[in-house]
C-alpha cells in the first residue's frame, strides 16, 4: 500500500476538522504576532511574505516528510518567542545581521540534535529562567496591545469586547474562535471606516521569495542565538514533545531536533526564524472525539461480523469486550493524527505560497488592529508563561530574569535577554539550588 492510499484509509473527518481548526488557529495569532514584529522593520511587503513563505511552506514540506516517516503529527512551524525575541532586538541589528544568527542557531540545533548534549542542557538549565525573560519580552508587546484601546478606542475595544464575550460563552467557541471573531469584527469596522481603499491594493499574485544573504555579527549572535535555541528545545520543542507523549505517540527528541536545525538553516535564508515542533496547534491535531468513550457492542460488527463478536462477548465477557473496542478506537484515532498533520501542512503549504494578499493586507491595516490582534493572541501565551515562571522551584531566578530582561540593559552591547538569563541562573544556583 503506497502513501497515499495509506493515507486516504487512515484519514477521518475528524482528522480534517483537527487539521483545518488548527490552520485558522496558525494564521490568525501567530501570524499576527509575525508581523506586529515586521512593523518595526524597514523591510518591505515583499521581504515580509518571504518570512511566511519560510515559516508555513517549507516548514509544511518538513512536516509532510516527517509525519509521512514517522506516522505522527509532527508539525513544525516557527518560534513564537523566537519572533518576539528578535523584535525586542531588530532595532540594534540589520535584518542580514539577524538571518545571521538564524544561520548559527540553525548550526547549534543540528550539532545537539547529533550530540548527547541535549540532556545534560536540560538539567543544568531550570526552565523558570527562560520563562522568566520570555514573560518580559511578551510582556512588552502585549502592552502594546493596551495602548491601542486608547489610540484607536472603537476599532481595539470592539475586538477585545468580541475576543472576551466569545471567551466566556463555550457554546459560541465551538462555532468560531474567539481570535477569529476578534479579526473578522476588525476587518468589518476597518472596511467601514474612512479606510476601505486598502482593500483595493491587495495582492493575489503568488510569491517570488526574496533571498536574504547573512552577515555574522559576533555580538548579535552572542546576544541572540542561546536565547533562541532555548526557545526552540525548551519551550516549543518541550511543549510539542510533551503533547505528543501524552497523546500515545513515542517521541524522538535527537531527530526532531536535527529537523528544527535543518529548517532553520534553511528558512534563514527567506528571512525566517528558527523552526521548531508546534505546542497548541499539536494539541489541536491530536484532540479526540468528546464521544470516544461511548461504545456498544455493535460498534465492532461492521469490523470482525456479528458471529465473531457474540463468539467473544461469551468467551470473554461484554465488559471486557466493551474496554477491547475502546482501546480499539484508541490505537485508530493516534495512528490517524498523522493525517491531521498532513492536512494542516497542506493548507499552510497554500497560505505560504499567497502570502502577499495577506501581507498586503495587514501592512495596509491601521496600526490598532495589528497591535490589538497581536495582544489578545499573546494574553492566554502570557499568562501561561507567567505562571511556568513563578509557580516553580526558582520564582527568585525567574523573577531576576524577568526583571533584567525587561529593563532593556545593554552591556558590552550585548542585549537584556542573553543577561536576563545570565542573570537569572547565577542567582538560582546560588540561592535555590538545593529546592531541586
Amino acid at each position: 500500500m503506497n502513501l497515499v492510499q495509506k493515507f486516504v484509509k487512515d484519514i477521518t473527518k475528524e482528522n480534517i476538522t483537527n487539521g483545518f481548526v488548527a490552520f485558522l488557529f496558525a494564521v490568525t495569532g501567530p501570524v499576527a504576532i509575525m508581523l506586529l514584529v515586521g512593523t518595526k522593520t524597514d523591510l518591505t511587503n515583499q521581504e515580509l511574505s518571504s518570512w511566511l513563505f519560510g515559516a508555513f511552506a517549507i516548514n509544511s514540506l518538513i512536516s509532510i516528510i516527517f509525519s509521512f516517516w514517522y506516522k505522527q503529527p509532527l508539525v513544525f512551524m516557527w518560534s513564537i518567542p523566537g519572533i518576539i525575541l528578535i523584535g525586542s532586538s531588530i532595532e540594534n541589528y540589520s535584518f542580514n545581521e539577524i538571518v545571521g544568527t538564524y544561520i548559527v542557531t540553525g548550526s547549534l540545533l543540528t550539532f545537539l540534535g547529533l550530540t548527547n548534549i541535549l540532556e545534560w542542557i536540560n538539567k543544568k538549565i531550570p526552565i523558570e529562567i527562560v520563562m522568566g525573560m520570555v514573560a518580559a519580552i511578551f510582556l512588552q508587546f502585549s502592552l502594546n496591545w493596551l495602548y491601542s484601546l486608547k489610540e484607536t478606542p472603537i476599532l481595539s475595544g470592539s475586538m477585545t469586547i468580541t475576543y472576551f464575550i466569545i471567551y466566556a460563552i463555550p457554546s459560541l467557541q465551538r462555532i468560531i474562535p474567539p481570535l477569529l471573531a476578534s479579526l473578522v469584527v476588525g476587518v468589518v469596522i476597518i472596511f467601514n471606516s474612512s479606510q476601505p481603499e486598502i482593500f483595493n491594493n491587495l495582492n493575489f499574485n503568488p510569491i517570488v521569495p526574496t533571498i536574504f544573504f547573512p552577515e555574522f555579527n559576533l555580538k548579535a549572535n552572542i546576544e541572540l542565538v542561546i536565547p533562541l535555541a532555548i526557545t526552540v528545545l525548551f519551550i516549543q520543542n518541550g511543549q510539542g514533545l510533551a503533547i505528543l507523549k501524552s497523546a500515545g505517540h513515542k517521541t524522538y527528541i535527537r531527530p526532531f531536533t536535527i529537523a528544527c536545525g535543518i529548517g532553520s538553516i534553511i528558512n534563514s535564508f527567506f528571512g525566517t526564524v528558527s523552526s521548531c515542533l508546534t505546542g497548541p496547534v499539536t494539541g489541536i491535531i491530536v484532540s479526540d472525539d468528546d464521544n470516544k468513550n461511548n461504545v456498544k457492542i455493535s460498534d465492532a460488527n461492521k469490523l470482525i461480523g456479528k458471529e465473531r463478536v457474540q463468539l467473544l462477548v461469551d468467551k470473554h465477557g461484554e465488559e471486557t469486550f466493551i474496554e477491547g473496542i475502546k482501546e480499539y478506537k484508541k490505537k485508530s484515532a493516534i495512528n490517524g493524527h498523522y493525517t491531521s498533520g498532513i492536512i494542516f501542512a497542506l493548507l499552510c503549504i497554500a497560505f505560504g505560497i499567497f502570502s502577499p494578499f495577506f501581507t498586503g493586507f495587514i501592512s495596509s491595516c491601521p496600526p490598532g488592529f495589528i497591535a490589538s490582534l497581536g495582544g489578545i493572541a499573546l494574553l492566554i501565551v502570557l499568562k501561561n508563561t507567567f505562571i511556568s515562571a513563578f509557580s516553580g522551584s526558582f520564582s527568585l531566578g525567574a523573577l531576576v530574569s524577568f526583571l533584567i530582561t525587561m529593563s532593556d540593559l545593554t552591556f558590552l552591547n550585548i542585549g537584556s535577554p542573553f543577561w536576563g538569563l545570565v542573570g537569572g541562573f547565577l542567582v538560582a544556583k546560588i540561592y535555590e539550588n538545593n529546592k531541586k
